[in-house]
């Protein structure tokens, strides 16, 4: 047992102390991550391109290191898309950043009998950014993978497929417009 001076805490009780500031101190400003829209960007007889436009916000004092999203597009009557992306970006303090991230979905071949192609087609993304806490702390709980926090976000809107002329097979979609409802972060 330790000497009791001015301070009466147990060598135990001042680790706990020790421990609980060391974990506290790894803890800053979480992104703000706005979904703005989607859109088809290409299309093969087999496949389809997407890309989801989001706005990460930094409200913090320090710079926002972001590790990667793991998301999953939904689009109505096609498919769904389910992966990561590595995001590869910091958000400056303060700032705001744009960024795309991809997605690709399998065309059913009877795409025609299940979606109405001069109709807006509906999509949902739900997903999270992986990202490092700010601070000395922050980055080496980040590193040691002892805390590594993500934001989630969420969003929906519509975009049109359109039959096009061109296209080799007549049932297969091409790509028109884009009519966005962005929806925001929780």
């Amino acid at each position: 047992m330790l000497p009791r001076g001015p301070f009466p805490i147990p060598f135990h009780g001042m680790l706990l102390l020790l421990l609980a500031a060391f974990l506290l101190g790894g803890c800053g400003a979480a992104p703000k991550v706005e979904t703005t829209g989607a859109r088809p960007i290409s299309r093969t007889e087999s496949a389809a391109e997407f890309r989801i436009n989001l706005r990460l916000s930094n409200p913090g004092s320090e710079d926002i290191p972001l590790e990667r999203f793991e998301y999953a597009l939904t689009v109505d009557g096609i498919g769904r898309f389910q992966g990561r992306w590595a995001a590869l970006a910091t958000i400056p303090p303060g700032d705001s950043i744009d960024l795309e991230i991809p997605a690709a979905i399998s065309i059913p071949a009877d795409i025609a009998q299940r979606v109405d192609l001069e109709a807006p087609v509906a999509w949902r993304i739900e997903g999270g950014v992986r990202y490092q806490s700010s601070g000395l702390f922050g980055r080496i709980l980040f590193d040691v993978g002892i805390r590594r926090p993500t934001q989630p976000f969420a969003g929906s809107g519509t975009f049109t497929l359109d039959r096009s002329a061109s296209s080799a097979n007549p049932a297969q979609p091409g790509i028109e417009s884009e009519d966005r409802s962005p929806a925001s972060s929780d």
